[in-house]
């Protein structure tokens, strides 16, 4: 046989060879279906915010009724972290993965590594940016945005013949913050914006931002607060400073449904993500995927709005936040 023969044998055979092995890393579905007895793992960024701590709750109670192992583990809002329990759910056995990715760019690596290690993956809250992951379960940000602006607008009627000075709280750096801000303002139609804070971090921050607006602007009317922390802090600022201003905001607590109990509330309504749902319908997607059960790609689940002296509606709430 010639050299150029031998060597074109030779790229033939390494091409063969090269054809089955594998790198460990090859594309599956995240809806693998698991042959072995279902074991489950939740990761969230921590427990420290009764969001977090009511989405456990949800997936508790839809484990205790699924009848299988729940883990649950936090990162503490730190990228390696991250990586390293999903690894540890791997280690320990759980083929099951609920996760809300921390960042939507660094996090998508972790995830495929998981898909390739065969764990079948449902993302809630936030989603990595990588459209072949394909379970999600979550609140749409725009329609927290719209069922607040909504109520606003309604009080913009009721009180202003429909319009009215608006200041707003808001977290542009935040991945949450211009979707609900635009909704809102889709939907309240009637507010003229006066101004704009950045309000992001604690309850702190929603205070100190208050305070600015009003007084820098005391013509303000109505104040949008786009989640809980500058919600809560503008609230406090509200009361401290006696101010007749009206709130409408993005993520209820227990201190807001407090406030929201008073007949004298600076704030007017809460829309919320109604945390038990997204955690209960997360475990039961994953465990339904897990068992090869038709499941939507994307399961939405509805915002809820807390209104000022709408006990019905605060008792539920407490009453989740009691049983957690």
């Amino acid at each position: 046989m010639t050299t150029a023969r031998r060597s074109t044998a030779l790229f033939v055979v390494l091409l063969l060879a090269l054809a089955g092995c594998s790198t460990g890393l090859e594309t599956r579905p995240d809806n693998t279906t698991q042959t072995d007895e279902v074991r489950v793992g939740a990761l969230m960024y921590a427990r420290d915010l009764e969001f977090w701590q009511l989405v456990e709750a949800g997936m508790r109670q839809a484990a205790a009724e699924a009848g299988v192992p729940l883990h649950v583990d936090v990162s503490d809002r730190k990228l390696q972290n991250e990586s390293q329990v999903l690894d540890t759910m791997y280690a320990r056995g759980d083929n099951v993965l609920l996760v809300a990715p921390y960042d939507g760019e660094a996090s998508a690596a972790a995830l495929r590594r998981a898909r390739a290690r065969g764990q079948t993956i449902v993302q809630y809250d936030e989603r990595v940016r990588d459209a072949s992951f394909g379970y999600f379960v979550g609140v749409d940000q725009k329609a927290l945005g719209e069922a607040v602006g909504r109520v606003a607008q309604s009080y913009l009627d009721s009180m202003f013949g429909g319009h009215a000075k608006v200041a707003l709280l808001t977290g542009e750096t935040e991945s949450h913050g211009p979707p609900r801000r635009e909704a809102f303002l889709a939907q309240a139609t009637g507010a003229e914006v006066v101004t704009t804070a950045e309000a992001v971090g604690s309850p702190e921050k929603g205070a100190e931002a208050f305070a600015t607006v009003l007084q820098s602007h005391p013509e303000t009317q109505l104040v949008f607060a786009w989640n809980g922390a500058a919600l809560q802090g503008a609230a406090t600022a509200a009361a401290r400073m006696h101010s007749p201003v009206k709130i409408v905001g993005v993520d209820m607590s227990r201190r807001l449904a407090d406030l929201l109990a008073r007949p004298d509330s600076p704030v007017l309504a809460v829309a919320d993500q109604d945390a038990y749902q997204v955690g209960y319908q997360t475990l039961r997607t994953g465990v339904a995927l897990a068992r090869s059960q038709p499941v939507p790609p994307t399961s939405s689940v509805d915002p809820v709005i807390y209104r000022n002296g709408d006990r019905q509606a605060l008792d539920t709430f407490y009453s989740e936040l009691d049983n957690r």
